[in-house]
């Protein structure tokens, strides 16, 4: 079963950089959210390493529809110490350095 799992997330990993989008993991260092519904990132994440093609970290726009929700798994990875899988649009829809993400998991 362990096998099945590992050769379906390489897939999916390999079908999502395929598609502009790639999968990103590790600890969260820090998180920022503004107030203002003016700002560009609505949350800002960064990770204790980046990757190298969204060395900014990433963000979630201010008007994602589930932002509330992904940011409270966000905060949960934070206060637990666990690492997250983030998956991000790298290129079309970069702010500067960072990347906007997609979907996160734990």
């Amino acid at each position: 079963m362990l096998k099945k799992a590992i050769t379906f997330a390489l897939a999916l990993t390999t079908l999502n950089t395929m598609a502009g989008v790639t999968n990103h993991s590790g600890e969260i260092a820090n998180m920022r959210t503004w107030v203002s519904g003016s700002d560009t990132y609505g949350v800002w994440v960064s990770l204790k390493e980046n990757p190298s093609i969204c060395p900014g970290g990433f963000f979630l726009p201010h008007t994602s529809d589930n932002k509330q929700l992904v940011y409270s798994t966000l905060l949960a990875a934070r206060l637990s110490g666990k690492a997250i899988m983030i998956q991000a649009a790298d290129s079309a829809y970069k702010i500067g350095d960072r990347c906007r993400i997609n979907y996160v998991m734990l």
